[in-house]
């Protein structure tokens, strides 16, 4: 566990050490689950998103997917053909991960995918290979379900990037959204940060 995830899990556990007892669901939805990222050059970032129901796929935010190198430390850079090993944290009710290496420039651009299926509860290692003639920036996207991705299926992606907004794109955390059926059910940003790979 890197210094990143022990803060996150940190300030997690200081956070529902105050939360007031009573708080209960109100209209049917939870109260929104608050992380609070305490890295970064502005010292404290708060980020608040919705608790999303336990037989939903989901993604911790205390553990996000991350491009990582052999001795665990988190990768940034790699060269064009040279292997790039990931790692994706998924919770109990998740059987299909669907990995998509996108780049952060090109909206619908994959250079590569992976897909594996899981028992669910379980950190996915993951290695890509990318070709020679291969550059840019990119980041995972990750559609996750259950036994079946025409039921219901959780995409995670970024917000299309916007020069003039700077919480767009790879700057930005995930967006999630809740498919069942073929149909959007349900999309809301979430507190599970970004991690992209430059090849160059």
């Amino acid at each position: 566990m890197t210094l990143n995830h022990v803060t996150h899990a940190a300030a997690l556990f200081v956070f529902l050490s105050i939360v007031p007892a009573g708080c209960n669901e109100s209209g049917g939805r939870p109260p929104p689950d608050v992380i609070i990222d305490l890295t970064g050059d502005a010292g404290v970032v708060g980020c608040s998103q919705p608790r999303f129901p336990d037989e939903q796929p989901d993604l911790s935010p205390l553990t996000p997917p991350e491009f990582v190198t052999d001795t665990g430390d988190e990768q940034r850079l790699v060269r064009p053909g040279q292997a790039l090993l990931a790692e994706v944290t998924v919770n109990r009710a998740t059987r299909k991960v669907l990995v998509e290496l996108s780049d952060a420039w090109e909206p619908g651009r994959v250079i590569l995918s992976q897909q594996v299926e899981t028992p669910g509860d379980q950190t996915i290692p993951l290695t890509f290979f990318s070709t020679l003639n291969t550059f840019g920036r990119f980041y995972m996207r990750l559609t996750l379900c259950g036994f079946d991705c025409d039921d219901q299926a959780v995409v995670f992606d970024i917000i299309d990037y916007d020069p003039e907004m700077p919480q767009t794109g790879i700057n930005a955390d995930y967006e999630r959204t809740l498919i069942e059926n073929g149909d959007v059910v349900q999309t809301d940003q979430t507190c599970v940060r970004v991690n992209s790979v430059l090849i160059q």
